[in-house]
C-alpha cells in the first residue's frame, strides 16, 4: 500500500499521519453504509473559485479533499450555495501549514477558517469518526477529534441528505447512506434512528423544520413523530446557539413557515412561551405574523434585513399595542420585549437596538418632519426603522409616507457624506498653554546645596 505523502512549511516531504489507532470509526447498528458514486459533473461558474483553490492545493499535497454538505445538496438541487464547505483528510496542524490565510477555531470540536478577501471564510473540517472500545477518550474534548474517512465522517452527520461528498477531480458524488435517493424523493431522514439522533442534539429538530421549509422537503413520518417527542429537550441546549438557529431561521426568507412548523411540534412553546400564549388567545399562528411574512417575500426577492429588523418583525404583532399607546412608550416596550423572548437569550446589544428601531418607527409613522425626526435619520438605525416601517404598512398611505422618509434618509447621508463633522477642538486652559516665546526665560535659582 502506497503511503500518502504531505509537504510542510519548509518544503520536505513527511509521511501524513496515520489514522487514529490504525481502526475504523464503529459504525452505530441502526445505520447501514452503502457506498454508491456516481459521475455527476458540476459546471466551474456554480463553484466557488477560493473554495475550488482550497480543494486543490490540499489534493496537490497528497491529502483527499472533497465539497461536502449543504452546498453539494444544494447544488445537486439546482439551487445556489451560499457557503461552501471543504472535508479532509488532514489534520488542522497539517492544514495551518499549507495555508497562511489559516486560522483555526474550536476547542471541543477543531476547524479551520480560510480567510479571503471581503470577509469571505472557507470551513475546512477534517474527517471525524465515531470513538471504538479501544480510544482514549479521558481527555477532554477528545471524542469530538479522532480522525477517520469519508465512510465515517459521513455516518456522523445529522441528516441524509447533507451527507454527500463531491469529488472535484473525478467529478464524482460519493454517497454512504442514501443521501441521494431522498434528494430525488425530496425526502428528510436522519442518519439512523432519530430516537437515537435528536436526543444526541436536539437542536437538529429547528435544522429538520429549516430544510423542510426551504428546500420544500418531506419529513420522514418516523422523525415528524419523534420531533414531538424530544421537543423539551431543546432547552438543554446551549442558549447561543439556539439564538443562532433562530437567527438562521429568519434569514431564510421562509421564517413564516418554519414558526408555523416549530408551533406545530411543539418547538416554539418551549422556546418563546408568552408568545405561543398570545398565538393560542388568537387562534393559531397564521394570522401573528404578517410583517415577518412580507419579510419573508423580500428575502426570497433579494433584498436583505439586519437582525434587528427581522426581531422586530417577528415581535411586531405583539408589541403593536405598546407602540400605538398614547405618550412615552418607551419603558413600556423595555418591559414587554424581554419577556416576550424569554428563556432564549438574545443579546442585550440585539435587544436594544430592536427597541431602538420600534421606538424610532413609531416616532417616523407620525408623519411630520421636526427637530427630533431630523436628529433620528442622522442615527445609524434610521435604516432598519425606515425597513420596519415598510413592511408593516398596512395601507398605501403608510406605504407612501415609508417611501418618503426613506428618500429624506438618503438625502440626509449624502449631506452627511459631503460635509462630514469637524472635529472639535478644546480651548486650552491656562495651566495648558504654551509660553510666550518672545519674552526672555527666568533663569533657575540654584540652590543652596548645589
Amino acid at each position: 500500500m502506497t503511503q500518502q505523502l504531505s509537504i510542510d512549511r519548509r518544503g520536505g516531504p513527511r509521511k501524513k499521519n496515520p489514522p487514529d489507532n490504525g481502526t475504523g470509526g464503529k459504525t452505530p447498528m441502526d445505520v447501514t453504509i452503502a457506498p454508491t458514486v456516481i459521475h455527476r459533473p458540476i459546471a466551474s461558474h456554480r463553484l466557488d473559485n477560493d473554495a475550488v483553490k482550497v480543494v486543490q492545493r490540499l489534493t496537490r499535497h497528497g491529502f483527499e479533499a472533497y465539497f461536502v454538505g449543504g452546498c453539494i445538496r444544494d447544488l445537486l438541487m439546482d439551487r445556489q450555495p451560499k457557503d461552501f464547505d471543504v472535508a479532509t483528510s488532514a489534520r488542522p496542524s497539517q492544514i495551518k501549514r499549507l495555508f497562511r490565510n489559516c486560522r483555526l477555531i474550536g476547542r471541543r470540536f477543531r476547524l479551520a477558517h480560510i480567510l479571503f478577501r471581503n470577509d469571505k471564510v472557507i470551513e475546512v473540517a477534517t474527517f471525524r469518526r465515531t470513538a471504538t472500545d479501544g480510544d482514549d477518550v479521558s481527555k477532554r474534548h477528545a471524542a469530538e477529534n479522532l480522525f477517520g474517512d469519508p465512510a465515517d465522517d459521513a455516518v456522523r452527520r445529522d441528516f441524509t441528505i447533507n451527507a454527500l461528498f463531491y469529488d472535484l477531480n473525478r467529478q464524482e458524488v460519493h454517497d454512504y447512506v442514501g443521501g441521494l435517493r431522498d434528494i430525488e424523493q425530496y425526502n428528510l431522514r436522519t442518519i439512523g434512528d432519530p430516537h437515537r439522533r435528536l436526543p444526541e442534539d436536539p437542536v437538529r429538530i429547528i435544522r429538520a423544520v429549516k430544510f423542510s421549509s426551504l428546500l420544500d422537503l418531506t419529513i420522514d413520518p418516523l422523525l415528524a413523530e419523534t420531533m414531538r417527542q424530544y421537543a423539551p429537550l431543546i432547552t438543554s441546549c446551549a442558549p447561543a446557539r439556539l439564538v443562532e438557529e433562530l437567527l438562521k431561521l429568519l434569514r431564510s426568507g421562509a421564517a413564516t413557515e418554519c414558526l408555523e412548523q416549530l408551533f406545530e411540534v411543539n418547538v416554539l412553546v418551549e422556546l418563546m412561551p408568552n408568545i405561543v400564549k398570545q398565538i393560542n388567545r388568537t387562534g393559531g399562528p397564521a394570522k401573528d405574523w404578517p410583517v415577518l411574512r412580507r419579510s419573508d417575500s423580500a428575502i426570497q426577492q433579494g433584498q436583505g434585513f439586519s437582525d434587528a429588523v427581522l426581531v422586530a418583525a417577528m415581535l411586531y404583532p405583539f408589541c403593536r399595542s405598546v407602540l400605538e399607546g398614547p405618550g412615552d412608550v418607551s419603558s413600556k416596550l423595555e418591559e414587554t420585549l424581554v419577556p416576550l423572548v424569554e428563556p432564549l437569550r438574545f443579546t442585550k446589544r440585539l435587544l436594544a437596538r430592536v427597541r431602538q428601531v420600534f421606538m424610532a418607527q413609531r416616532r417616523l409613522a407620525g408623519g411630520k418632519e421636526t427637530a427630533r425626526i431630523r436628529r433620528i435619520l442622522k442615527r445609524d438605525y434610521a435604516a432598519d426603522a425606515i425597513d420596519l416601517m415598510e413592511l408593516a404598512a398596512t395601507n398605501k398611505e403608510l406605504a407612501e409616507r415609508a417611501a418618503n422618509w426613506r428618500t429624506a434618509y438618503l438625502r440626509v447621508a449624502v449631506e452627511k457624506k459631503s460635509h462630514p463633522l469637524k472635529r472639535k477642538t478644546k480651548k486650552r486652559t491656562a495651566s495648558r498653554q504654551q509660553p510666550d516665546r518672545d519674552k526672555p526665560r527666568r533663569k533657575r535659582k540654584r540652590s543652596s546645596a548645589q
